[in-house]
């Protein structure tokens, strides 16, 4: 027989470090409104574990890890804090201003805290099943924390997810309904942010993806074009429109990259390194690497410190 789920609150109490509450609030008080994981769709779907509003005071403050969820904590009145790791691991600290949504992974160490009063906040704790997709995506800039009063349609979603009470399978698929479109808004507002449109054509997707990699390999813009069955003139304007640069100018921006990197974790000859990383002309490479560099690469490789 197939055990049933353990409960999200005895998880929860499970993964905290510490905690520093209030008189007026109990961390139990998160877990008035926990859902099941029993039903078929959980298989499926993203799923709530558990929401709830809250209001606390200071000192109000706990810490945890290894929890199996992702929060999403959306922050009406008074100021709190998310002290976390960033992308690159190092700690930072995220004011929670009112209209701020904050995407928390609870399976890294985090630290929520009143700042410096009273704080009343929505939080949702939701499966990290099919989630993680959309976490990585969003956070890959560096952020965790989204302003929903600069989108209504975000903040309608929200909204919307906190109508779904009641613990059956129909409120439960309604839930995650409005998680996916939730994740699916936010999503496209941080696409529109970093590249200026929703889309970003899948042959620019291809052709960057192709410099990065095969960066060795000699390119014309009118090979590219002919591969891709494009206008030249539009293929370069497209690049320029989602990659800030012109197809050409980027190859040769990675190229160089590729080629700081060798010099200092290889002891190949500079000649051998410029034909690796696609310069055929040795003169154009050194030409092109002073100028982007202000060095020359021998220098470059004698004086750059290796971290």
């Amino acid at each position: 027989m197939q055990m049933p789920p353990p409960l999200f609150a005895s998880e929860f109490f499970d993964s905290l470090i510490s905690s520093e509450t209030s008189n007026r609030f109990s961390l139990s008080e998160y877990f008035k409104g926990s859902y099941e994981r029993t039903f078929d769709f959980c298989q499926s779907l993203p799923y709530v574990l558990c929401m709830r509003a809250v209001s606390v005071t200071a000192p109000f403050s706990y810490a945890s890890s290894d929890l199996d969820a992702y929060c999403l904590l959306h922050t009406t009145n008074g100021a709190g804090k998310l002290h976390c790791l960033d992308h690159t691991q190092a700690p930072i600290t995220y004011e929670l201003l009112p209209g701020t949504l904050s995407f928390i992974d609870c399976s890294k160490e985090h630290k929520l805290s009143c700042s410096p009063n009273s704080w009343e906040y929505s939080i949702c704790f939701v499966s990290r099943h099919f989630t993680s997709y959309y976490y990585h995506k969003l956070t890959s800039s560096g952020g965790c924390v989204f302003n929903l009063n600069d989108d209504p349609d975000s903040y309608s979603i929200w909204k919307r997810l906190w109508k779904a009470e009641d613990n059956d399978e129909i409120h439960g698929i309604m839930r995650a309904r409005e998680l996916v479109s939730l994740f699916t808004q936010l999503y496209l507002l941080h696409a529109r942010a970093e590249t200026g449109s929703y889309h970003i054509p899948a042959y620019i997707v291809d052709i960057k993806k192709r410099f990065d990699t095969a960066y060795q390999e000699q390119y014309s813009l009118e090979q590219l074009a002919g591969h891709y069955h494009a206008n030249k003139y539009t293929l370069a304007r497209h690049f320029m429109k989602y990659c800030g640069e012109t197809p050409l100018q980027y190859l040769c921006n990675v190229r160089i990259e590729k080629a700081k990197e060798m010099l200092l974790h290889t002891d190949e000859k500079i000649g051998s390194i410029a034909e690796k990383c696609g310069f055929r002309n040795f003169n154009h490479f050194l030409r092109i690497f002073k100028t982007k560099t202000g060095v020359s690469p021998s220098v470059y490789r004698k004086e750059t410190p290796i971290l």
